[in-house]
């Protein structure tokens, strides 16, 4: 196997250093924080913890009680969940509290994830009360207002894959608290908690306007890196470069120049990535001022997992030709040494160019480093929290990239994040989901590749940048890669720091855990992540999909043949106060496709809400609904494509229990697609309510002629 160059490349950046500790808090000076790499490799000067206000399950409140603190139920999907801070009165209107934080602080990261798979709307409003004012400083659409079509543009704030996150900083001297109008769903809203003394501006929306200028520059330099050149260098500095061969069992390495000085860019390229555990069997390492700080597989430490998956993030960029870099800034007094280690059998090719230029060194600098962890097999039951690190000092925790194996098609990372910070007894950053953490949302469904400046999707199941998903599969099936890197989100810590995800998948197997973690520290900061060069050979086996080069999506059993999920339907239409959620139905007797349906509530008499499904073809098909009865459903009323097919459906039931196939009739698509309309009609007298579950809609090709029919 041949490698092709490793090299190290500063250049320039337009935004000045880290803001001085006597400089109050602000957007602006957390804006230029955001895009101030410099400022990372040092410890905060306004010193401060992140923290997160989340909807994790408040049954967790222990490990000792492992129903409690591996319990799942991280939403509000009725008044019996509280799953938030409370409720107040305000007027003669509810409002639920999501958020409540005093203190000076700024809040730095939103998660919000679609209420419905499909659909991305919402009416309920969001509200941010600051400094205990008791109007909202800002108030919107929950979802708008920070997936980017509102006042926050792109890429502060953006739609990911079903969520609406956002990163656009939001300061605060006395309080920050957040509301909603309605009932919660899932969400995470971290910030920054900074100590009592610490000077800050609140958030003002004649500051905000004055920022736009600022705003454009670094959403401009989010979107279009380049490597941070120290502002002391007239010229741009020559990369140190190798280009050499590798046999197996190697170690190359390039001594880099003496003095004080920092690493401002790396990049590795190899000369094949096939086989694609090339990226884990070669190593990177990394020693600065005689301690080595970096040993970290490059698939890990880049962020591409096994495999070249290409994608573009502020840190790190994979490129489609197979360069790998990335634009930490990696400070050292005396000397530095990088390095590449082939554990394989193979001999590999490669090219490595690391840039190097001037530092300012001082007491609150800190040495960057990165370090791996895997683990094959881990059993999924019981539980369990798998540590991605735990360290001992002081130091900046910036990022990681995990890899999954998951050798079954259901999906695997409902676990949750849980990070423990000097020494505190309960976690301070309790999570609702891995896919969360990540920052997308409903993860057996969202298996497209995605990428943000901060955190990125390059590979799940068989897709990646260049082989996007364009079917409906929940396919979780094979390797998935995730990553995050962190800006006005750090995580300093003054003694330690210990971060774990849950392992929490809705099978009984054995998966593969691998993650390169990534955080500056002291030189006597201790880390509990030692070289493991056995367990880097010890790649989790690819699952058996097709006999093809191409692993395919297999076939869910538990899903009814030729049919669609409405949760995979596109919402054409529908009253804004109704909500459709998606609802696990497998502790149910019955048999519903793919053991879920969508719950339809909040409803009223003459509600009408309206699907589009891609027909298989252009010949008519027999259509069939499949639905749930069930003691508050409604009766309803169907069309498909404008012609009516029943007077009405009774969906009542005593208990719980599938339709059975509610024929429909037959149809010829409509430019390719089915539309159906359903309509609450009214509803049985010993309904309680106007409530609808709906399954699926099958398709099957006639057997003899036939006219549209109706049947109850």
């Amino acid at each position: 196997m041949r490698i092709l160059l490793v090299s190290l490349i500063v250049s320039g950046i337009v935004f000045p250093s880290a803001v001085l500790a006597t400089e109050p808090v602000s957007i602006d000076s957390l804006l230029r924080e955001m895009v101030d790499r410099d400022s990372v490799a040092k410890f905060p000067a306004n010193d401060f913890r992140l923290k997160q206000h989340s909807s994790y399950n408040r049954t967790s409140k222990n490990p000792q009680d492992e129903k409690g603190w591996f319990s799942n139920h991280d939403f509000n999907s009725n008044d019996k969940d509280r799953n938030f801070i409370r409720i107040e009165e305000n007027g003669d209107q509810k409002e639920w509290v999501l958020m409540d934080h005093e203190g000076p602080g700024a809040l730095v990261r939103v998660w919000m994830p679609f209420l419905n798979p499909k659909d991305p709307t919402t009416d309920t409003r969001i509200r941010v009360y600051l400094d205990g004012e008791s109007e909202p400083t800002l108030e919107g659409n929950m979802l708008g207002l920070f997936n980017g079509s509102g006042m926050f543009p792109y890429p502060f704030a953006h739609k990911s894959l079903r969520s609406a996150v956002s990163f656009f900083p939001i300061p605060y001297a006395k309080r920050c608290k957040i509301t909603t109008t309605k009932r919660p769903f899932f969400f995470q809203f971290t910030f920054r908690q900074y100590d009592a003394k610490t000077p800050v501006e609140t958030f003002t929306m004649s500051d905000f306007e004055a920022a736009k200028p600022m705003l454009e520059e670094v959403g401009e330099s989010l979107l279009n890196p380049t490597p941070p050149l120290s502002r002391s260098s007239d010229d741009t500095p020559t990369p140190q470069t190798l280009n050499a061969t590798l046999e197996a069992g190697e170690e190359k390495s390039i001594d880099l120049p003496a003095g004080t000085a920092a690493v401002r860019a790396l990049s590795v390229k190899l000369g094949t990535y096939e086989p694609f555990s090339v990226t884990r069997t070669v190593v990177l390492k990394m020693e600065f001022d005689g301690k080595e700080t970096v040993w970290c597989p490059l698939g890990d430490f880049f962020g591409t997992g096994l495999g070249l998956h290409p994608f573009q993030g502020w840190y790190r960029t994979v490129a489609d030709d197979g360069t790998m870099s990335c634009r930490w800034v990696m400070p050292y007094q005396k000397s530095a040494k990088v390095s590449l280690v082939n554990l394989g059998e193979a001999p590999v090719d490669f090219e490595m160019k690391a840039t190097v230029d001037d530092f300012s060194w001082d007491d609150r600098t800190m040495y960057f480093h990165a370090a791996w962890r895997g683990q094959y097999p881990v059993p999924t039951r019981p539980f369990s929290d798998w540590n991605y690190v735990t360290l001992n000092g002081r130091g900046v925790y910036v990022g990681d990239t995990l890899t999954v194996m998951n050798p079954v098609e259901k999906w695997w990372g409902e676990g949750d994040e849980k990070i423990f910070v000097d020494g505190e007894d309960f976690p301070s950053i309790f999570g609702t989901g891995t896919e969360d953490y990540y920052a997308y949302s409903w993860g057996g469904m969202s298996t497209d590749f995605y990428e943000h400046p901060f955190h990125a999707q390059p590979r799940s199941h068989v897709y990646d940048k260049h082989n996007r998903k364009s079917s409906s599969d929940r396919n979780t099936l094979g390797y998935s890669t995730e990553t995050r890197t962190r800006a006005l989100d750090t995580m300093p810590f003054g003694s330690s720091l210990q971060l774990y995800m849950e392992v929490w998948s809705w099978s009984d197997c054995k998966m593969g855990y691998g993650v390169g973690a990534y955080w500056y520290a002291d030189a006597d900061t201790r880390s509990n992540r030692t070289p493991d060069p056995e367990e880097v050979l010890n790649v989790p086996p690819l699952p058996k999909m097709q006999a093809d080069a191409t692993p395919q999506a297999s076939v869910d059993s538990s899903h009814f043949e030729n049919a669609i999920e409405f949760e995979d339907g596109d919402v054409v239409s529908k009253p804004s106060h109704v909500e459709l959620i998606t609802q696990s139905l497998a502790s149910y007797r019955g048999r519903w496709s793919g053991k879920t349906h969508v719950l339809i509530r909040n409803t009223r008499k003459g509600d009408a809400i309206e699907w589009t499904f891609p027909a298989p073809g252009p010949m008519p098909m027999d259509l069939f609904l499949h639905a749930t009865r069930s003691y508050d459903f409604a009766e309803v009323k169907l069309a498909v494509n404008g012609i009516s097919v029943a007077e009405s459906v009774d969906l009542y039931s005593p208990t719980p229990t599938p339709s059975g196939k509610i024929e429909l009739g037959r149809f010829s698509p409509d430019n390719g697609r089915y539309t159906v309309r359903m309509e609450i009609a009214g509803k049985n007298d010993a309904s309680s309510k106007y409530r609808v579950g709906i399954d699926c809609l099958s398709m099957s090709s006639p057997v003899e002629p036939k006219t549209t029919s109706v049947t109850k």
